[in-house]
């Protein structure tokens, strides 16, 4: 733990130095909407700093409404499409969803479900493969601990964050992406937390950097993959011809 703690100190002031920060050498964004979902055990607080930076070099980004990703996904993911709804209908436009740990798997959920809403699907350090929830053993024995105090208050089935779970993000979470939504997986093999084979999908882009899994939120190599492939994506609409943000 205590490495994971000097790593994001390190990280984050490696970021606060780097000229991606302050939008130095960036494309500018279109104002397109991005929404922005926490890891395990985090909440929206957590993705500030990328929040005021994708507003800084011209994007709009959205907070998940999550103060602390803790309890059923099922649930979780249910009241993010409505989040994404409103976010899509306010802006006019599909949204980018980018999330961290266990929020990179609800988003690719979202991306599953709900693809006329989305464009591209961002995962940081994100356990998407589906065959096995390859993770530190103390991620499963806090979901446990925290399912049991739910159990006794709202009856939570047992399955509940397993693949086990029959639930609708269960069963979706992990399927192939529709034609026309976009996915990266951003990875480090230094992840002390998802084993980083598990964040490989063969059918999207897959990115390795150098870090920590929770220094992720504040690696300016992510920053700098982030600015490239949205702008990428954005050069893409305009030749394609299709309507950029209002």
């Amino acid at each position: 733990m205590s490495e994971s703690c000097i790593d994001f100190a390190q990280s984050l002031s490696c970021l606060l130095c780097d000229p991606v920060f302050y939008g130095a050498d960036i494309v500018r964004g279109d104002n397109r909407p991005v929404l922005l979902i926490p890891g395990f055990f985090a909440g929206d607080w957590s993705l500030s700093t990328m929040a005021r930076w994708l507003m800084r070099i011209g994007y709009r980004p959205y907070l998940s409404g999550i103060d602390w990703n803790v309890g059923c996904p099922d649930e979780k993911s249910g009241r993010l499409g409505w989040r994404l709804a409103h976010i899509t209908d306010e802006c006019g436009m599909p949204a980018v969803v980018l999330g961290h740990s266990l929020g990179g798997m609800l988003a690719r959920f979202l991306g599953v479900n709900f693809p006329e809403k989305i464009s591209h699907v961002f995962a940081l350090g994100a356990p998407i493969d589906g065959t096995s929830f390859k993770v530190h053993p103390l991620v499963p024995l806090a979901f446990r601990t925290l399912q049991i105090l739910r159990k006794r208050a709202d009856g939570v089935s047992s399955a509940c964050g397993s693949l086990a779970c029959s639930c609708r993000f269960s069963r979706t979470a992990f399927s192939s992406l529709p034609t026309g939504v976009d996915f990266t997986s951003i990875f480090t093999k230094q992840d002390e937390v998802v084993d980083w084979r598990s964040c490989i999908d063969p059918q999207g882009e897959n990115r390795q950097v150098f870090g920590r899994h929770i220094g992720l939120i504040v690696n300016r190599e992510v920053y700098r993959i982030l600015a490239s492939t949205l702008a990428t994506r954005q050069s893409s609409n305009a030749q394609t011809g299709l309507p950029a943000a209002q």
